[in-house]
């Protein structure tokens, strides 16, 4: 596999705000994870811009419990938000995980990305990608669901 990103896009029957908003909320992520591995933030409130850091409980099958720290390193309200995941005190892997909106119609439509393109570390490689575009597409219908109703 060359392709080192993977993406899904979908409408969503809200406003840019009302999606952005939930993702900018990093307690509401568990809401919207299709993979169970978010387990709950250990952030409270709202991400403001780029250069926060939010902190997630996480679950995997291979490691147990752990701790993430998610550095935001694009902030565009209402339009864009990205964040890098690294080890909780430590080094960014070079996995980002990004959301843009778009106004459409009635609503938004919302493309995620999943990238590993920098990941440099060898022992990681055979577990990439940590999610497929089904993946992606599952975690965009929970959103809608989060944000429609």
């Amino acid at each position: 596999m060359t392709e080192k990103s993977l993406s899904a896009g979908r409408h969503v029957a809200a406003p840019p705000s009302a999606v952005f908003d939930l993702l900018a909320t990093p307690a509401r992520h568990p809401e919207i994870d299709a993979s169970g591995t978010v387990l709950r933030s250990r952030t409270e409130g709202r991400l403001t811009g780029a250069g926060d850091v939010f902190v997630m409980e996480m679950h995997g099958r291979d490691m147990g419990d752990y701790l993430v720290d998610n550095h935001v390193v694009a902030f565009v309200e209402d339009r864009e938000i990205e964040w890098a995941p690294a080890t909780h005190g430590g080094d960014r892997g070079g996995q980002r995980w990004a959301h843009h909106l778009a106004p459409e119609g009635d609503g938004t439509r919302v493309t995620h990305v999943y990238d590993w393109s920098e990941v440099t570390l060898e022992r990681l490689l055979p577990y990439l990608p940590v999610v497929d575009a089904d993946g992606l597409a599952a975690t965009l219908d929970r959103l809608a669901a989060a944000v429609e109703g």
